[in-house]
């Protein structure tokens, strides 16, 4: 099964992008990946379980090799993989890019509004769009994501991102803009 690069939350897509400097790739099989999520809780099968949102007799059957025909349970198998895949090669490859002042593009199709000066607005809508963003708010959400912020706070940061990339381009604001960014149904990232 190839790997998906896009993602529809913000700690998702920055994990999926991480995915592009690893030097091994993860484990493709549900059992195989299960087996290596469960080195990763210390062979703690209730830990397992409920961070994939399961019962541990499942975590139990899909390592003894039943067949996993839940497809959410997969979908958890393999971001909690991700997420978890090679976090040195991963934390080598964000201080790179932030001691170099390395770029991030961000392609995302969303919600997405805006308020500009003098109380001015757009109202939020559909729209799929490309952006590189500043190196500021690139340190940023990697920072965030080191001691695993929430999605919440992660969101405002691309948000805080996006406003700056969409409306100071030459890198100088001039009024207060704020970016509405909703319901997220393509993000990827790209560094």
């Amino acid at each position: 099964m190839p790997l998906r690069l896009h993602a529809d939350t913000v700690e998702e897509a920055l994990d999926r992008a991480d995915a592009r400097h690893w030097t091994r790739q993860p484990p493709r099989s549900d059992r195989a990946r299960t087996k290596y999520l469960l080195q990763q809780v210390r062979g703690d099968h209730d830990a397992l379980a409920a961070r994939l949102g399961t019962e541990p007799d499942i975590v139990f059957r899909i390592l003894a090799g039943d067949p996993l025909t839940d497809d959410a349970l997969r979908d958890a198998i393999e971001r909690e993989t991700l997420r978890l895949w090679q976090p040195h090669v991963r934390r080598r490859a964000h201080a790179t890019i932030m001691e170099n002042d390395g770029q991030m593009t961000v392609s995302f199709r969303a919600w997405f509004g805006f308020t500009a000066a003098a109380g001015t607005t757009d109202d939020p809508r559909l729209r799929f769009l490309t952006l590189s963003l500043p190196s500021p708010h690139l340190k940023r959400l990697f920072r965030a994501r080191h001691r695993n912020a929430p999605e919440a706070e992660l969101h405002q940061l691309l948000s805080e991102a996006l406003a700056a990339s969409y409306f100071h381009r030459d890198g100088i604001p001039s009024a207060l803009e704020t970016v509405t960014l909703k319901r997220i149904d393509y993000l990827e990232f790209s560094y």
